[in-house]
């Protein structure tokens, strides 16, 4: 199983050595939010366009944009510093109780 903490101390110690190295990146919180829109921008497009062509080339290059926003994530939770495990988990068991509360009402 991948340790989520640890991909996201990598990614964010991968982003700092960039942004230390002149890339034109940000990695304080409210920049990589921004980023982050931008790469579900890219995303939207990249889907688009596997939608429509339904190629390998466009499928890869969509999965590459959805990786692009969980690296994203994963920046923002390296340089917060917190259990980006414990928040995936607690948002999840929301949404299972969401889903069991729907289900009831029908």
């Amino acid at each position: 199983m991948i340790d989520l903490n640890k991909l996201s101390k990598q990614a964010y110690e991968v982003a700092q050595r960039r942004e230390s190295n002149g890339a034109n990146i940000k990695i304080d919180t409210i920049s990589m939010l921004k980023h982050c829109a931008g790469e579900v921008m890219e995303a939207t497009e990249a889907y688009c366009d596997f939608v429509y062509e339904m190629t390998d080339e466009y499928e890869e290059k969509f999965q590459d944009e959805v990786a692009d926003i969980m690296t994203c994530c994963l920046i923002i939770s390296g340089y917060m510093k917190f259990d980006i495990e414990l928040a995936l988990n607690r948002v999840m068991e929301k949404n299972r109780l969401r889903a069991e509360k729907q289900r009831d009402k029908l």
